[in-house]
């Protein structure tokens, strides 16, 4: 009896051993057959088995599912846009018509958060944009392409896709070569500028100033409000794209872009409030007959040579007049949930500053291009580091933390980010409910 009882265990512990042994080489095959399946294939399962129940969103790669399923979920916690038409919020948000870009041939949609690589990103959508929809557009021109190219009715002739002027100009001043000047052809204006932004060095991709080249509508057709149908980008047949940064990590490097160098033109936007951030704080910086000098020189604050014109302000002074004036929305520090209106256009790509290179490369793919048709690396890298950032965070008091803390509570909570991530010395900060009621009321509520 004995005897049966511990042959029926030793095959009892056999089988085990058996299901255990299978279990492993299944696994290890399923992760080798994984890694062959392209990510754009392996997304396209990975919703299909989500929306029938048989796997879990949290198995698969975090970009292509958890991020975008984690925002929607905790979206769907949080306060709705006012309902109006999809098609008009597009045409008519002048903030979505600045920050928002469309890649009609790889429909896509590009919110660019400001601060968060967009140099690299803008000049990637620019390339896509001129090499796959204007000039195969422009090459083959015609009132049925346009059509179909989801235009709307201002585009009547191929000149209208594109400020040949601007491009000429440009050229000319990037590369001395005066024939640009003469170049009357669209097309070849367009292959010049594309060859231009592919072979140039980095230090000298600065030399082009993207942003002000959609501000002069150089290239219209990438915006928003071009579209006949807006409402298509809803579609599931589009990506939307959107790259998001650590919340205090962006706003500090704004600071140090923005407001610490002295190189700024005179008086431009940025110099000027350095210097009216110098005269609100002017105890901590001017002399006391330098202050006087302000109430008795009518117009000083307005020349070049002022007391201010040298001083940088302090991150802490920064933050406090941010905090006290409408200066909040400038769109350098403007909470990216606002400006992009994430909840109510469900990015389904949605990348992080922190693993760029990776986020990129992924987007890349999922486009179906290969590394040839972007091979440009590390152009979002600032030479600055997360400690130098943090560095900037120590000498906040709580009670301004806090305040940090309720401005951006969105971007932390939508995007699975923490305050504590920069604080040097503090492990942990309790803010009460009554600071949120109070800055609430202080700053205006301005809708873009």
């Amino acid at each position: 009896m004995n005897y049966c009882k511990h042959l029926f265990t030793r095959k009892k512990l056999f089988r085990y051993l058996s299901y255990l042994i299978g279990i492993i080489i299944l696994i290890s095959c399923s992760y080798n057959l994984g890694k062959q399946i392209p990510l754009h294939v392996q997304q396209s399962l990975s919703t299909d088995l989500i929306s029938n129940g048989e796997i879990s969103s949290l198995s698969l790669p975090i970009i292509s599912i958890y991020r975008n399923r984690s925002v929607d979920d905790k979206c769907a916690s949080m306060k709705r846009p006012s309902r109006q038409s999809l098609s008009n919020i597009i045409r008519n948000d002048k903030m979505l018509n600045y920050l928002g870009y469309v890649l009609r041939s790889h429909s896509l949609f590009y919110c660019s958060v400001p601060k968060v690589a967009t140099r690299t990103l803008l000049t990637f959508m620019t390339y896509l944009h001129i090499r796959d929809d204007l000039i195969p557009l422009i090459t083959n021109y015609s009132s049925s392409n346009i059509f179909n190219f989801n235009t709307n009715s201002n585009f009547k002739k191929s000149s209208d896709m594109i400020n040949a002027d601007y491009f000429k100009r440009i050229l000319y001043q990037s590369t001395n070569n005066i024939s640009y000047k003469s170049i009357n052809d669209p097309s070849i204006l367009l292959n010049s500028f594309l060859s231009y932004i592919m072979i140039i060095n980095k230090p000298n991709l600065s030399t082009i100033d993207l942003w002000s080249m959609y501000q002069n509508k150089a290239l219209p057709l990438i915006r928003l409000r071009t579209l006949s149908n807006p409402s298509i980008i809803f579609s599931s047949k589009f990506t939307r794209v959107m790259f998001v940064r650590h919340p205090l990590e962006r706003l500090a490097s704004a600071y140090t872009d923005k407001i610490t160098p002295l190189t700024n033109p005179p008086f431009s936007l940025y110099d000027s409030l350095r210097r009216t951030i110098c005269r609100k704080y002017a105890s901590f910086y001017l002399t006391d007959d330098q202050r006087m000098a302000y109430r008795k020189t009518k117009g000083l604050s307005k020349l070049k040579s002022e007391p201010c014109q040298k001083i940088i302000p302090t991150f802490e002074h920064f933050i406090e007049y941010l905090m006290s004036s409408s200066t909040f929305s400038d769109v350098h520090w403007q909470p990216y949930s606002k400006l992009c209106q994430v909840c109510l256009f469900k990015y389904n790509f949605i990348g992080k500053y922190e693993t760029m290179e990776e986020d990129l490369m992924k987007l890349i793919e999922q486009l179906g291009l290969n590394g040839n048709d972007w091979n440009q690396k590390s152009y979002f890298k600032t030479g600055k580091t997360k400690e130098n950032y943090k560095s900037l965070y120590s000498n906040l008091t709580n009670q301004t933390i806090c305040k940090l803390k309720y401005i951006y509570k969105d971007d932390f909570k939508l995007f699975d980010y923490k305050v504590e991530d920069y604080l040097t010395s503090r492990k942990n900060i309790q803010c009460s409910q009554s600071y949120k009621q109070k800055l609430s009321k202080k700053r205006p509520n301005k809708e873009n």
